[in-house]
């Protein structure tokens, strides 16, 4: 047993093999040990965890499978909603929404109620009525909105009736995976039937052991009488109730079978149907149907339509690009004109800076030479005024020189000096003599202020030769920049004259540019009443191209199911197949019982004949070692049926959860602590 668990987990590793410990060996003869029955106890624990882990690993594959269905929807549904929300963005127009608009229109889109529908929803779908109200407000005023109305009608009718085949195939789905979870169960339980019909030590128990019965016939008379005496009648009614279990398995087998049978009868026949069905769905039924002629009419209308609007657009933007041309050949006749005069009038202008700069570098020269003129003057009235001062000097030297003289003439007379006394002779002398002394200072005074005044009007005059070649000069200059004024403004009136014309120039272009402006935005505007109309039927072209797509989406669906279901006949077929070989093992293994049922009642008669009662004895031991290996060791009155997982041991359902609401959760054998999940349903 110890190898046929390592063996049955490959993925084990060699410390998890260290650590597990081998179960012991069952007795093949004898009476049954304690060995046996924990053997026994362990076979047991062990093929209820092979098939709790046979219903795992189908859960743990549903569940990767359901999960890796899940992930792809839902990064489709992130894929979708990125692409949605990038063509809300993209038509999200500055307009508000209608209130003719339907408000039921989204809500049957989602399948949801308003209530319902989270904020993020209602964003998006007051976004889609805002973007939508404009375009159903053209399709309504469109002559085709009742054809479209109509075909929308007609095209909902086809919707509902796809929906209510997809009902009825939902159903039917239902139907065939209910069927299908019933044969898991009938496999399930025939596995773990076979399961315990391959089990030692049931077949121990039950003295199925074939090795044994051959053994019995092969050994002599004498000791097949030994062994005889250990055979009970009750054993006799095991082996009749085993057989009578056999034989109801193999006839509820056979009725499973024809069970199976008839629903693969069925399956089939509705496979050949929905195959039959769908092979019926060619391109003559769609050419025939008259949701797809009206679909291929409006689309023919459609093209139609595209493509006179694609030949209008065409002309307009030839048209747009010709006014274009002739636009940009306009501004830049314009633009070179108005270049050329702003060259040339840079030109002019920097000459007359030039003129300008020099003028006045001219006219700084003249005033500065103005101020000395003006100094030169202020000169010239101050050596008048000393003139007139050197003038008044001399008259008063002459008048001081002929008084001198007088005196002289009166000294000279010696008569008139001797009249005089001698004092006043003194008087007159010293009086005399400081006058000449102020007479010579103020000579020597005047002689220099003299000299000075002559050397500055030396200076002076010959100033006034310079400053008079100066003036001239500058007369000269100031005639001439007069001369190259009078030509500068008549250059500047030349150049207002034209700057004026090149105004007028400039406003004729700027009409120009206005009118071809006004012009360009008309054209603007009917091409872009142009690509809403086309934008609308294209609009209008892949909303039936998306529920063409949806119906064939639907289609494949189907289809997919369809597969689906034909691979879980041909599933179906194997495990029928698979029956149908076990039930031919079973009837070969009803077959060895009979034979070993007709050996054991021959070897009953010989019992009966030589009964004793040591044997009886034996038989009662035996009896009561069969009883404590398959009842309770507490109670001695249920069947074991719950096993603790953390030593092995096995009791009743009942002991097992007074224990528990005693509180004593611990196992009365080996003393282990457990708890309620520690508890394993067994079936001995």
């Amino acid at each position: 047993m110890a190898e046929k668990r390592t063996g049955d987990d490959p993925a084990a590793s060699p410390a998890q093999a260290k650590r597990l410990k081998p179960l012991d060996k069952l007795s093949e003869d004898g009476p049954l040990t304690q060995s046996d029955v924990v053997y026994f106890k362990k076979e047991a624990i062990w093929r209820q965890m092979r098939a709790y882990k046979t219903k795992c690993n189908t859960l743990m594959a549903d569940m990767d499978r359901l999960q890796r269905q899940y992930h792809e929807s839902e990064t489709k549904v992130n894929i979708l909603d990125a692409w949605f929300e990038q063509i809300i963005n993209q038509f999200d127009f500055a307009t508000e929404k209608s209130e003719d608009l339907n408000e039921a229109l989204l809500i049957k889109s989602t399948n949801q109620k308003p209530d319902l529908l989270d904020d993020v929803l209602a964003k998006r779908r007051e976004h889609l009525l805002r973007i939508l109200s404009p375009a159903l407000k053209n399709t309504a005023s469109s002559p085709d909105h009742q054809d479209l109305v109509s075909k929308l009608e007609s095209l909902n009718n086809d919707l509902t009736s796809a929906r209510v085949e997809n009902e009825v195939l939902t159903k039917s789905k239902l139907e065939l995976s209910a069927k299908v979870d019933e044969l898991e169960q009938n496999l399930l339980s025939i596995h773990k039937q076979k399961e315990r019909e391959d089990s030692k030590t049931l077949n121990r128990v039950n003295g199925m052991s074939v090795a044994k019965k051959e053994e019995e016939e092969e050994v002599p008379e004498t000791t097949q009488k030994t062994e005889e005496a250990h055979i009970d009648s009750e054993e006799l009614e095991k082996l009749s109730s085993e057989l009578q279990q056999v034989t109801s398995h193999n006839n509820s087998l056979e009725e499973q079978l024809k069970d199976v049978s008839s629903k693969y009868a069925a399956l089939a026949q509705e496979n050949a149907q929905l195959q039959l069905r769908l092979n019926n769905l060619g391109d003559r039924d769609l050419i025939n149907s008259s949701s797809f002629q009206e679909l291929s009419l409006h689309n023919k209308q459609l093209q139609e339509k595209i493509a006179g609007l694609q030949k209008v657009n065409d002309k307009t933007v030839a048209r747009l690009n010709e006014l274009e041309a002739i636009h940009e050949e306009a501004s830049a006749f314009a633009n070179k004109e108005l270049t050329e005069e702003n060259e040339a009038l840079k030109s002019q202008l920097a000459k007359c800076e030039n003129d300008l700069v020099r003028i006045r570098t001219t006219r700084d020269e003249l005033l500065s030479k103005n101020s000395i003129l003006k100094s030169e003057v202020n000169d010239k009235d101050t050596n008048e005024a000393l003139k007139q001062m050197n003038s008044v000097l001399e008259q008063r030297v002459k008048k001081l020189e002929s008084a001198h003289a007088e005196e002289a003439a009166e000294l000279s007379n010696a008569d008139k000096l001797a009249e005089f006394s001698k004092d006043e002779l003194l008087k007159r002398i010293a009086v005399l003599t400081a006058e000449l002394k102020e007479i010579e200072v103020v000579f020597q005074q005047t002689r220099e202020i003299s000299l000075k005044k002559l050397n500055s009007a030396v200076d002076q005059e010959g100033m006034l030769r310079k400053l008079s070649v100066e003036k001239t000069k500058a007369d000269q200059k100031y005639f001439a920049s007069m001369r190259v004024n009078d030509s500068l403004t008549a250059e500047n009136k030349i150049l207002k004259a034209q700057i004026s014309k090149s105004q007028e120039v400039i406003s004729k272009f700027g009409e120009m540019e206005r009118s071809f402006a006004n012009k360009f935005e008309i054209l603007k505007k009917t091409n872009d009443d142009f690509k809403a109309i086309k934008e609308t039927s294209i609009q209008e072209t892949s909303k039936l191209q998306d529920l063409v797509k949806a119906l064939n989406q639907k289609k494949s669906m189907v289809e997919k199911e369809i597969k689906n279901l034909k691979d879980i006949i041909s599933k179906q077929a194997k495990d029928n197949a698979e029956l149908v070989s076990e039930l031919q093992t079973a009837k070969h293994n009803s077959a060895k019982l009979e034979s070993k049922l007709k050996t054991t009642e021959s070897l009953l008669q010989k019992y009966k004949t030589n009964n004793t009662s040591s044997i009886l004895q034996e038989d009662e031991r035996q009896l009561e070692a069969l009883r404590s290996i398959a009842k309770c060791s507490l109670c001695s009155k249920n069947w074991k049926d719950t096993a603790i997982t953390v030593c092995g041991h096995v009791f009743c359902h009942s002991c097992t959860q007074e224990r528990l609401a005693a509180r004593l959760r611990r196992c009365p054998s080996c003393n282990k602590g457990f708890s309620a999940n520690d508890l394993l349903s067994v079936h001995l």
